[in-house]
Formats: C-alpha cells, sequence, structure tokens
C-alpha cells in the first residue's frame, strides 16, 4: 500500500496492519498458518492526514484490488481460473 500521507514510520505499520484486514474481506481462509500473506506500505510524506483513515481506506482498497485480480486472472498450466469456473448472473 502506497500513500502521499505525511506519516511516522509507526504510523505506516499501522496502516499495513489495517490494511491487512482487506486481505480477510476477499479471501477466506486467511491469516493462516499455512499461507504467506505479507503487506507492505510506505509513504512519500506529501500530506497531511489522520491515521486511522489512511489505514482505513488501505483495507478497503486492499480487498478491493484482490477482487479485481481473481476476476482478470486467466488460466495458466491446466489450472482454472475464476473466470473458468464462477458463473455470472
Amino acid at each position: 500500500v502506497a500513500t502521499n500521507a505525511q506519516l511516522t514510520k509507526e504510523e505506516v505499520n499501522k496502516v499495513a496492519q489495517m490494511a491487512h484486514d482487506g486481505i480477510a474481506r476477499a479471501i477466506r481462509p486467511a491469516h493462516t498458518m499455512m499461507d504467506g500473506d505479507t503487506l507492505f506500505a510506505l509513504s512519500t510524506g506529501g500530506k497531511s492526514i489522520d491515521v486511522n483513515i489512511v489505514g482505513a481506506y488501505a483495507a478497503e482498497v486492499v480487498a478491493e484490488a484482490i477482487v479485481r485480480a481473481v476476476r482478470a486472472a486467466e488460466s495458466l498450466g491446466g489450472l482454472p481460473a475464476a473466470c473458468d469456473v464462477i458463473l455470472e448472473d
């Protein structure tokens, strides 16, 4: 997650933690001992904004990015993609 918010190192860490909630919103199960859920955050320090707002939006965009990626994925190496197994209404 990249932002132009003016954040401290601790606040950027909090944004990454909050953004991780987006994974749980889009993938089930999430945060298991078997997966490699990893999320990074960075800040360019341009705008002053509350870290809680940045983190809340970060969680939303992470969830949306995952859903978009799954929908855009294509089959590869004999493994089906979502578009091959999900019927549209």
